[in-house]
């Protein structure tokens, strides 16, 4: 199994300027200036972990601790039952480690679904449901079919599947002033119309630095080379999260447009925020 996330043979894929010696030369330096070689070696030392001991060594090496509010409400799903979790997105990989780590203890078939990229996090690929995107004028959209089916499968078996419906980082919004998630997309908003099971949501309190979301203003390719960054500056800090009680197929029912049913998921998580645990 390969034992680093990133290497020379993957930045070789962006471009043909990292082909060759020099080329592969040149994306060594870009990773160890991305900050990547980091967490390379992170990765190197947890790689042979699977599932939730895979994340619970991940912070361990990070000394990265959460602290969950409400995680009674849980209790009621350890026996089984299908569910859906949403939550908001406000750090990237992290969020999804996060989330991992706290539900798959207790139910191993909790799933993600995930950007096809993120298969090549090989520990956790059992909790994952690919899916491929599609990028329009309004953000990345799920177009692969066969993502959505098996989603929606593996919830009609009995399972538990994860959702940031965002599909995308938290990040600065001019017109609230704030970092915050975009819009939640319909195409995720849809599927939890169709599995017709509780949704529990959970807010993760926090955000990226500021530095990262002034880049976000200006370029988010600019942004996301900094990721590995906001994954490193986490060390040592301990992160919050608030569970929500589940809303119910017949609260859902209410909202009949997929963009009343959003809103009211969104502001449920959001409303959460100002549960912070002291």
């Amino acid at each position: 199994m390969k034992e680093v996330l990133v290497d020379e043979y993957d930045v070789e894929k962006l471009s043909p300027i990292f082909r060759g010696v020099l080329g592969h030369f040149v994306a060594k330096i870009l990773l160890r200036i991305l900050g990547l070689n980091k967490i390379n070696r992170l990765y190197s030392k947890t790689c042979h972990l699977k599932n939730h001991h895979f994340t619970s060594a991940w912070f361990k090496e990070m000394n990265l601790k959460y602290v969950v509010e409400n995680r009674e409400i849980l209790n009621q799903f350890k026996e089984g039952g299908s569910f859906i979790t949403v939550s908001n997105h406000p750090f990237g990989m992290l969020d999804g480690y996060i989330i991992i780590d706290l539900l798959s203890q207790d139910r191993p078939d909790f799933k993600f679904m995930v950007n096809t990229i993120l298969m090549s996090i090989r520990p956790i690929e059992d909790n994952m449901i690919p899916v491929k995107p599609t990028t329009t004028k309004s953000g990345s959209t799920v177009e692969n079919t066969t993502g959505l089916k098996a989603t929606l499968r593996h919830l009609n078996s009995g399972g538990v599947v994860g959702f940031f419906p965002a599909g995308a980082v938290a990040n600065y919004n001019e017109y609230k002033f704030k970092v915050t998630d975009r819009e939640w997309q319909p195409t995720i908003i849809r599927m939890i119309q169709m599995a017709k099971v509780p949704v529990v949501p959970i807010f993760i309190h926090g955000r990226n630095s500021n530095f990262f979301n002034f880049l976000g203003r200006i370029n988010w390719q600019l942004r996301s080379v900094r990721l590995p960054y906001e994954v490193l500056n986490k060390k040592n800090k301990t992160i919050k999260l608030t569970i929500g009680e589940p809303i119910s197929l017949e609260t859902q029912l209410k909202y009949k447009k997929t963009e009343e049913l959003a809103a009211f998921l969104r502001a449920e998580t959001y409303a959460l925020s100002k549960k912070v645990t002291k």
